[in-house]
């Protein structure tokens, strides 16, 4: 099984960040591995999506549930897809007393279903998650017209 873990703190309020988390369907504009990204069904407190990554020329497609608390916290599990295992949380807490933003933590677990699947997509995979914060931060900084 892979994991990645990231904690930073960010120009931006708790409120923002999640926002930018929850906006699922714009994935696409600034994740470079995701080619399709989509809001099956919401309620509150949760949701289903479903994202097609882009990963070595192939395309994965794969669906989640997503709990949260707005401004807190999203909890995100596999539904189906080419994973054994996939699973990620983010949260967002007031950055500390003597700063603006927030800290922001995410963390991803996961394993492709077949092993010559994991050897081949996990380390692409895996890469994308370590890009991810950044990504949601430039994302973050670009709609508050913050970034060149």
């Amino acid at each position: 099984m892979r994991c990645f873990e990231e904690t930073r703190e960010l120009a931006v309020s708790p409120e923002r960040m999640f926002d930018i988390v929850m906006d699922i369907d714009a994935y696409p504009a600034f994740l470079p591995w995701v080619a399709d990204a989509r809001v099956l069904t919401r309620k509150e407190g949760e949701l289903t999506a479903e994202l097609a990554a882009e990963l070595g020329g192939r395309q994965f497609r794969f669906r989640t549930i997503d709990r949260f608390v707005p401004g807190k916290i999203v909890e995100i599990r596999l539904l189906e897809g080419p994973f054994n295992f996939l699973e990620s949380v983010w949260t967002f807490e007031p950055a500390s007393a003597d700063a603006q933003g927030c800290r922001v933590h995410f963390s991803i677990e996961f394993e492709f279903r077949s092993s010559m699947l994991d050897l081949v997509a996990s380390p692409l995979f895996a890469t994308a998650c370590r890009s991810m914060v950044h990504a949601f931060e430039r994302r973050a900084l670009e709609l508050a017209g913050e970034w060149p």
